[in-house]
């Protein structure tokens, strides 16, 4: 069924439209039609936001070859209208799932780019929007950047995504306006290794689907390395093994689209999982091992929990939907300190950034 949309023009344009279509020989309605196709094709202020939100998959394929690809051929990386673009769904990253923690750099980076936007904006005399600053910083007012870099300072060293989305919301919203900030000044704040830490919340912002990152590597081929890892701790044992590019491979072999599989291998089971258990699993345990006290009491995230030794009972616990699995303090301890190392350097670490940038993670 056709749709129809009703709509009411001033006398005199109706009266101009009928005389035009009497000279052209046609209908008011296909003359009509004629004049806002045109007019929709011409590029207009604020066109280029709404081209991009109108296909968002067609927007990070071409983010993804600026900002992970550096395919920029001497342009500049990201215009304004994906800054925006990028803002608005890092901070949707926080708004999908639930009791998830901020497990990524990627939230303090955001305050940083915060942080430089109202500096600049302190220094050269622009306006500040003190009534939404002081409610979401608690700052005063009277030295801005100070203030901030003190609220940095204290803020707590574990986020849950709710006060996260919370604390972006200056950003994402029109507390700072981009379009009067200087183009080398937004170069200087949002630098190519800042974009590349914030893509994956992008992603998540978009409720970013295996199949769309599974098409996404398979259209533009990034080089992801194949690893295989093993962490054992105690009687248990986890597998972690991406698909990717072998070493040594030539260039245009066969490509194997990226992807990771996790195997939990214990005395009377074994349990594969893919990317989306891993990277909450390994945000949680990579947490705990930075800051142990921060999370004593251990968490219950969106599929996986944990609960360190002496807190529940004097073994340590993690669990992942339904499943719990027990370790004496030692082995919990090691595994997470294996886990939290073994994927923090060398190519293993080089495949879950380029898998982090196609799947998304917070």
């Amino acid at each position: 069924m056709l749709s129809q949309l009703n709509l009411r023009f001033h006398k005199k344009l109706i009266e101009a439209l009928k005389m035009r279509a009497g000279r052209e020989n046609t209908s008011v309605n296909a003359l009509a039609e004629r004049f806002l196709d045109d007019g929709l094709k011409t590029v207009a202020a604020g066109d280029g936001w709404f081209q991009l939100i109108a296909d968002p998959e067609a927007t990070i394929r071409q983010l993804y070859r600026h900002i992970i690809l550096g395919q920029t051929f001497g342009t500049a990386p990201v215009s304004r209208d994906e800054l925006r673009f990028i803002l608005v769904h890092a901070r949707e990253a926080f708004l999908q799932g639930r009791d998830r923690l901020a497990t990524l750099p990627a939230l303090g980076t955001l305050l940083d780019i915060t942080r430089d936007l109202l500096a600049w904006q302190v220094e050269h005399g622009r306006p500040v929007d003190n009534h939404y600053l002081k409610g979401i910083f608690r700052l005063a007012g009277e030295n801005w950047t100070e203030e901030f870099d003190q609220f940095r300072s204290e803020l707590r060293p574990v986020v849950d995504q709710a006060y996260a989305e919370y604390l972006l919301r200056p950003l994402e919203s029109d507390c700072f306006e981009l379009t009067n900030v200087l183009d080398s000044q937004l170069a200087e704040i949002f630098t190519l290794p800042r974009m590349k830490e914030i893509f994956p919340l992008v992603l998540r912002g978009l409720d970013w689907s295996t199949e769309k990152a599974r098409a996404l590597a398979e259209e533009l081929h990034p080089m992801i390395p194949a690893v295989t890892e093993t962490v054992e701790a105690g009687t248990l044992r986890l597998e972690i093994r991406t698909e990717g590019q072998q070493p040594g491979e030539r260039p245009g072999a066969w490509y194997n689209t990226p992807r990771l599989h996790l195997l939990i291998t214990g005395q009377d089971f074994v349990v594969p999982y893919g990317w989306d258990v891993f990277s909450e699993l390994l945000g949680l345990f990579t947490l705990y091992a930075r800051h142990p006290e921060a999370l004593a009491q251990g968490h219950q995230g969106e599929r996986v929990m944990f609960s360190p030794p002496g807190h529940v009972t004097k073994e340590g616990f993690f669990g992942i939907d339904g499943l719990r699995i027990f370790l004496p303090a030692e082995a919990f301890e090691t595994l997470v300190r294996k886990l939290t190392t073994h994927c923090d350097k060398g190519t293993l670490a080089e495949a879950l950034t380029g898998l982090r940038c196609l799947y998304g993670d917070i």
